[in-house]
């Protein structure tokens, strides 16, 4: 899995593909075992390293949102979590995340055993009639349950555990339906100046090693502006060109990393090993 996502990636950057590859692929690098893993019925000619397979989209894979490592880091330790996978969708893809619950919202049982005769959808039902709580699941919930057909572990399955059919709609608090995965990619392209918005933001926090501040707006609308099918070297030219990256703030064209003696940086035994 972890092979999958970095080879995603690495494909997108070093072919120069569009960045909203990363979400809307219609492929994914596989190999045999976690072909199996997946049920994927199709020819897989690698046992070793992952490779690349077209027209994912036709047996439920493509794209971050269907990587196993993403749906198995979103998920609690025995059963799926709406809650955690649509947080994730909201901070990590939106941009706009919630507040921390409060103290007292409680937590649902790790394992979906645990619930009764209720289902996952009508323990976080009862749990919503907490006014506190209400307001963040409006937003979390109809996020996560479009991705219920995906298990703990990333695996497509069609009924849970006790037979019961799998209910992966979500209602936004406008009233937008959102059915499954293709209905979660539509609500998502939908949302494209957003995502460019929440991509740029991350790219320019990471390569400035600070926060993204007021003063960089300009740079983050310019990248933004590049459109949906600007690649990461678009965006890493904006970013390296700009006056951030290039100065330090208030210190006019003085250089942006002072000059150190490499002779005095010894690294640890090991520190430069993969």
């Amino acid at each position: 899995m972890y092979d999958e996502a970095i080879s995603l990636f690495e494909h997108v950057i070093r072919r120069n593909r569009p960045v909203r590859e990363i979400l809307f692929a219609d492929y994914a690098f596989l190999n045999q075992p976690l072909a199996t893993f997946y049920g994927v019925k199709k020819e897989i000619k690698s046992t070793g390293p992952v490779e690349l397979v077209e027209g994912a989209g036709a047996f439920q894979r493509g794209g971050l949102l269907r990587l196993g490592a993403i749906l198995t880091a979103t998920s609690a330790p025995l059963r799926t979590s709406p809650v955690k996978r649509g947080d994730w969708v909201l901070r990590r893809i939106l941009g706009t995340p919630v507040p921390p619950p409060p103290a007292d919202a409680g937590k649902l049982p790790a394992d979906d055993k645990d619930f009764g005769a209720l289902s996952l959808r009508e323990r976080l039902e009862a749990h919503k009639r907490n006014a506190s709580c209400a307001g963040c699941h409006t937003r979390i919930d109809p996020l996560g349950f479009p991705l219920e057909h995906y298990d703990s572990t990333g695996r497509w399955r069609e009924l849970y555990a006790d037979g019961k059919p799998i209910d992966d709609s979500g209602v936004l608090s406008d009233h937008t339906q959102i059915a499954g995965i293709p209905g979660l990619l539509d609500y998502l392209k939908g949302k494209d100046d957003q995502l460019r918005r929440t991509l740029a933001t991350k790219l320019i926090g990471y390569a400035l090693g600070r926060t993204v501040q007021a003063s960089d707006q300009l740079l983050i609308d310019r990248m933004v502006a590049t459109g949906g099918d600007a690649t990461f070297s678009d965006l890493a030219a904006e970013i390296v060109t700009s006056r951030q990256f290039r100065t330090h703030a208030g210190r006019g064209d003085a250089p942006a990393v002072p000059v150190v003696k490499t002779a005095a940086l010894k690294p640890p035994n090991g520190a430069f090993a993969r």
